[in-house]
């Protein structure tokens, strides 16, 4: 009885034994298997060259290419998609710091000179000049029934980045065939330091704008890209070179120019003097106004002036301040009755003309809106009844009926990890709103210094977002009226957010508001941005680096 116990006892303990050994080389079998996949070493990124500096005077040149091969292809059932991350070495492709972008229709990215200075500068905050190591990574992204591990290369470069020479100078002169004789000095404006304006006479000919900085005499001069440049309309691009290698911008005619030099900018930009208005300041005067009163350069726009105040009934025009001195003034072709609400154009003269024939009439006492754009050379009056007055929206909070006059939007969001200053609840600060332009009550300008981006949202998907943020009426997280992202979101179910690159700047995106699903919409926004416009009334925002 007991031998016979022992034997089936025995039979088991083989069966079993048996049993896990099959299972033991099926599991073998299977890690052979995923052990040949990790093993796969068919991606291969390379770079143009390993080391690289970059020319300013060859800005549109490619400097660095990265290449890579394909990724051993595994089978019909799964797709190999190619992710390419950059970043400077020590970050070691952070979420914040990385540029990371899909590319399936290509087998390389390549930067030009100046596209690589300006992500070292403007998204990596390098200085001129510095020696910098940026690492690139390919990596093939594997999707299928199956987890498979990706293959992934990485590159190191060694990047040398040119020494910008800066815009800065104690004089500033005009020189060339189109100067009649010696070098002319333009002067800075007294409003705006680092733009130096002239209305002078010029020749046909070349002109180009040699410096004087400290102990450097002429040594470089302000020109452009090109060795010689026709002059254009609008602001043209423009670079300090060596004196002996600068080029030249082409006159077309004789005339009265206008010639301006934006520091700030980096432009130049010439003009016939006819076709411009120059202003420090721009002021009110008339006999509706007991003394000139100034007017109030918009944020949004440096060609454009404001005023929304009291004016009494009488005649208006607007004498220009400009280098020191009030010999022009803004007023109408001839005097009469402004069309209410509606752009008008305006003509230049003295302004004891102005003051004696030509000017507008204020018939009725009260407060007006006057707008005045010396780009587009029109001025908008708006009377008491055309006025456009701030934008008032209801909603629900508690089962009670809310009603806000829009008069300042708060940027709220992850963006600055939930920043807080008293004003309101949490993640609200004044330092972060938004208040209306003095030109029209429905657009809010937020201008200061670089929005951080240290939280993320993370989308339905689970992928996150760094820097979300959206715009809400008032300082409450809960329930307030909300201008948000279209990004898909639900309310208790997930997160939404729209990306905006920085190829994104100055464009419109559109934001819907209420009370709805739209509060759970964001947008990330990229390093950088410092300025935004938001549009309550045509429901549009953009971001910009300014």
């Amino acid at each position: 009885m007991k031998n016979g116990y022992i034997f089936k006892k025995n039979l088991l303990r083989f069966f079993f034994l048996t049993l896990a050994s099959c299972f033991m080389v099926a599991c073998n079998d299977d890690d052979d298997a995923t052990n040949l996949l990790d093993d796969r070493t068919s991606l291969v990124l390379t770079p143009s060259d390993y080391e690289i500096e970059l020319k300013e005077d060859t800005p549109d040149e490619v400097a660095l290419t990265l290449n890579w091969t394909e990724a051993a292809p595994i089978g019909t059932d799964y797709y190999i998609s190619y992710l390419y991350k950059m970043d400077l070495e020590n970050n070691s492709f952070g979420t914040n710091t990385m540029i990371r972008e899909y590319i399936d229709d290509d087998f390389s990215k390549s930067y030009t000179h100046k596209e690589l200075q300006n992500l070292l500068v403007s998204k990596w905050k390098q200085h001129p000049g510095d020696l910098v190591k940026l690492q690139a990574r390919i990596i093939g992204s594997v999707e299928g029934p199956k987890f498979v591990k990706p293959e992934v290369s990485t590159v190191t470069i060694k990047v040398k980045m040119y020494s910008e020479k800066t815009f800065v100078a104690d004089h500033l002169y005009m020189s060339g065939t189109a100067v009649n004789g010696e070098d002319i000095e333009i002067l800075p404006m007294e409003s705006q330091p680092k733009r130096y304006v002239s209305i002078c006479d010029l020749k046909a000919g070349n002109l180009h704008f040699p410096i004087v900085w400290k102990d450097e005499n002429k040594i470089n001069a302000i020109s452009p890209v090109a060795a010689e440049q026709q002059v254009t309309d609008g602001a043209m691009e423009a670079k300090i070179k060596g004196i002996d290698n600068a080029g030249y911008w082409v006159i077309p005619e004789d005339g009265q120019y206008r010639v301006v030099v934006d520091f700030e900018a980096r432009t130049v930009t010439i003009g016939l003097a006819s076709n411009f208005i120059e202003a420090d300041k721009i002021y009110i005067a008339g006999t509706c106004v007991s003394e000139d009163v100034e007017m109030t350069r918009t944020i949004e726009d440096e060609n454009q002036y404001a005023f929304h105040a009291e004016l009494q009934e009488g005649t208006i025009y607007f004498p220009i301040l400009f280098n020191g001195q009030k010999d022009m003034a803004i007023a109408p072709e001839e005097s009469g009755d402004f069309t209410d609400g509606t752009a008008m154009n305006i003509s230049t003269m003295s302004p004891e003309a102005a003051a004696l024939a030509y000017h507008w009439n204020i018939k009725t006492a009260g407060v007006y809106r006057i707008v005045i754009n010396i780009n587009t050379k029109k001025i908008t009056i708006y009377s008491p009844e055309t006025d456009p007055k701030p934008m008032v929206v209801t909603w629900t909070w508690n089962n009670n009926t809310v009603t806000t006059t829009i008069e300042r939007v708060f940027i709220w969001g992850p963006y600055d990890g939930w920043a807080k200053d008293g004003t309101g609840d949490t993640g609200f600060t004044m330092a972060h709103s938004m208040a209306p332009s003095l030109a029209n009550p429905y657009l809010f300008i937020y201008k200061g210094e670089e929005l951080p981006r240290k939280n993320s949202i993370k989308d339905k998907d689970g992928n996150a977002h760094p820097g979300g943020l959206n715009f809400k009426v008032g300082p409450q997280s809960a329930g307030c009226y909300t201008f948000g992202s279209t990004a898909d979101a639900i309310r208790g179910s997930y997160d939404g957010c729209l990306d905006i690159a920085e190829s994104d700047y100055n464009q419109k995106q559109t934001v819907v508001g209420g009370q709805a699903n739209n509060r759970y919409a964001f947008f990330s926004v990229p390093v950088g941005v410092n300025y935004i416009e938001l549009n309550i009334k045509e429901l549009t925002v953009f971001f910009d680096k300014r």
